[in-house]
């Protein structure tokens, strides 16, 4: 294997190309324990060794470190894995691990966010956040299903902490923005309306 190129990311990393279309992230102790220059051949024996006793135990450490950190959807950890150079295979056998041990649970994590977030987002922003986070849009469906999100009260707490009251009035411009700033907030059209007229909030 003829390594093509050897670029220089920071200080403590390089970025190794190899002819086969191959690349990995490599410290300057990895380039000199196994003799990697730019120009020069590269056993495939000796890149199956730096392979298995470096880049793939560094590539479980470095995801098992960001688990410790805070949750992670599997999609999160295949992309920051992806980001910082290690190759399928590492990443494969990285993920393929934290899932036997139940170290990455999508549906655990989604119900524990759920649990923190239920109560403060609509069930539009829950999603849009939760897919965002890597979550499919399946599994979201579902643990909304099984966590049911209430928006109507959640809208009656915002109008309180805003400082109305049941049979209270409300100039038409307030009206408006207070609609706009739920809708923008995610919260459903039939949710907005019911709780605006439950609490009086008209106008002359």
């Amino acid at each position: 294997m003829m390594v093509t190129s050897v670029i220089r990311l920071d200080p403590k990393r390089s970025k190794v190309l190899f002819e086969q279309d191959l690349a990995l992230v490599l410290y300057p102790e990895d380039l000199r324990n196994f003799s990697i220059e730019e120009g020069k051949e590269l056993s495939q024996e000796a890149y199956e060794r730096l392979l298995n006793q470096v880049v793939k135990p560094r590539a479980r450490e470095r995801l098992l470190k960001a688990l410790m950190i805070s949750d992670k959807t599997e999609k999160q950890l295949r992309e920051m894995l992806l980001r910082e150079g290690y190759p399928k295979e590492a990443i494969e056998e990285s993920v393929s691990m934290a899932l036997s041990y139940h170290y990455i649970d999508d549906s655990a994590y989604g119900t524990r966010y759920l649990e923190s977030y239920g109560r403060k987002k609509s069930r539009r922003q829950l999603m849009w956040d939760m897919q965002k986070k890597g979550f499919s849009k399946e599994l979201v469906s579902q643990l909304l299903q099984e966590c049911p999100i209430d928006e109507k009260e959640q809208i009656r707490s915002l109008l309180e902490k805003k400082g109305y009251s049941p049979g209270a009035n409300m100039d038409p411009k307030v009206y408006g923005k207070f609609a706009g700033m739920l809708a923008r907030k995610g919260y459903s059209y039939e949710a907005v309306t019911q709780v605006l007229r439950e609490f009086s909030l008209t106008f002359d």
